[in-house]
């Protein structure tokens, strides 16, 4: 337990010193995300870039436990190709988003890259090769390398899509890295925890910077970074359990943003619209229009995370 409160701790304050240089340089290079009065409601110009202090926060502790000696160091060395895979994938998502937020990227091209991303994953072993439910087994085949990548990419556009108002996407991320936490001690699945800790540390971390009123935004390189990580945390612990489990645990953990995505490709393609075209009709942006300030309707959509955090708990000790 001390290596989970020590990488958390470090996550956290790795994460809150970067954001700080981070900020600052953006300003210098003048990276604002302007408001525009329909679908970004803040008021002044908010520097980006933010997710770079979020994936020095999350990726930190685990390269600095690389060269510990420990259960989970060893077991972490053990899986060097994984690893492997796992550091070149946060790289190139956090690229891809740093790329975004700077020059724009194209709905496809982004999804392009995270569904490379996930064959990579896949490649390595980091998937979904059966379903186990009831104490059957069916063996996926062909569909292992769709649904992994389904897997990924939707987890991935998830947090981004949540990731509305100050605050809300990196709260979300820390409630959802607690109920993962809490699942993986009643398993006693340390990489789980690991991940889980490192995620809500530098979460945490960062939203004393951007919680509201908000200094910095993560931008796309930290919400899409934040979903990456859930997916790996996901696929690399899903021999653990059946895959029934392994995917509805983390599902409903991370229900808010996987609900607020489906309902928004729902109505988009009831309207004939791309499932990518920007609409003002997201969840937080429906508290907005009931009256609520940003700022409460971001709590409110905290408490709603809370419960969904108990909820996870419930079934774990449930199914055992």
């Amino acid at each position: 337990m001390r290596t989970f409160l020590v990488a958390f701790l470090m996550a956290l304050g790795i994460a809150a010193l970067t954001t700080s240089p981070v900020l600052h340089l953006a300003r210098w290079l003048r990276l604002f995300d302007q408001p525009d009065g329909v679908r970004k409601i803040h008021r002044d110009a908010i520097p980006r870039l933010g997710g770079i202090a979020l994936t020095a926060g999350y990726l930190s502790p685990i390269v600095a436990l690389l060269f510990y000696t420990n259960t989970f160091a060893t077991e972490l060395r053990e899986a060097d190709t994984r690893l492997h895979a796992f550091f070149l994938g946060a790289l190139a998502i956090l690229a891809l988003g740093v790329y975004d937020d700077i020059r724009g990227c194209g709905a496809w091209a982004k999804l392009g890259v995270q569904s490379g991303v996930a064959v990579l994953l896949w490649s390595v072993g980091l998937r979904f090769d059966s379903f186990s439910l009831m104490g059957t087994a069916y063996d996926l085949g062909v569909l292992s390398l769709p649904v992994t990548m389904l897997w990924v990419a939707g987890i991935i556009n998830a947090i981004n899509l949540i990731d509305g108002m100050d605050g809300l996407a990196a709260g979300v991320a820390v409630f959802a890295s607690l109920a993962l936490f809490m699942i993986a001690v009643m398993d006693g699945n340390p990489i789980l925890a690991l991940f889980a800790s490192v995620l809500g540390g530098a979460c945490l971390g960062f939203l004393l910077y951007n919680f509201s009123p908000a200094l910095i935004f993560m931008g796309d390189s930290g919400s899409m970074g934040i979903g990456y990580m859930f997916a790996v945390a996901s696929l690399w612990t899903v021999s653990k359990r059946s895959t029934a489990l392994a995917l509805l645990l983390p599902a409903v953990a991370l229900g808010l943003p996987i609900a607020d995505t489906a309902l928004a490709f729902g109505r988009r393609a009831i309207r004939g619209r791309s499932p990518f075209h920007s609409d003002r009709e997201h969840i937080h942006h429906r508290l907005l229009d009931l009256g609520l300030t940003p700022r409460k309707a971001v709590l409110v959509l905290y408490l709603i995370c809370g419960v969904l955090t108990a909820v996870v708990v419930a079934l774990r000790a449930w199914v055992i």
